[in-house]
């Protein structure tokens, strides 16, 4: 639903000037932390190889340029092809391994879950102010 949610957008929306959070960034905020979190733990995490300091973090910031939407779809897809892999690779009993997060890794991927779904309704929301009637919505793969 989050790679159609970054194709539905239309470009004027993408990184619109009055937005307190652009769309794109958004998306990346969402992204980031969705890796993040499918990660054994902190010290394991990789950031995406186009990742700029801080830029994951939501809030006022000027002057950013943002990621194009092909960049962060296909970011979307790298990390979508990594879940099933790494997750099961995990001990669901052991802590998160994010010292700001203490549950079990079960608790973790629900949270990620959650964490994911509220971005994207976000997004689905903003879509639905210039006009669109939603995204399709995806019961099994992407």
């Amino acid at each position: 639903m989050l790679i159609n949610a970054i194709q539905q957008c239309p470009e004027e929306l993408w990184d619109h000037a009055k937005a307190d959070i652009p769309y794109w960034q958004l998306v990346y905020h969402s992204l980031h932390f969705t890796n993040l979190y499918i990660s054994a733990d902190e010290a394991s995490f990789i950031p995406w190889q186009n990742h700029l300091e801080g830029i994951h973090q939501l809030g006022a910031r000027e002057n950013l340029e943002p990621y194009t939407k092909l960049d962060l779809k296909n970011y979307a897809e790298q990390i979508f092809d990594d879940v099933e892999f790494k997750v099961s690779q995990q001990d669901l009993k052991a802590l998160s391994g994010f010292e700001w997060l203490p549950m079990n890794k079960f608790e973790l991927h629900l949270y990620n879950l959650r964490h994911l779904q509220h971005h994207i309704g976000q997004l689905v929301e903003r879509l639905r102010l210039v006009g669109f009637k939603g995204i399709a919505w995806v019961a099994n793969g992407h």
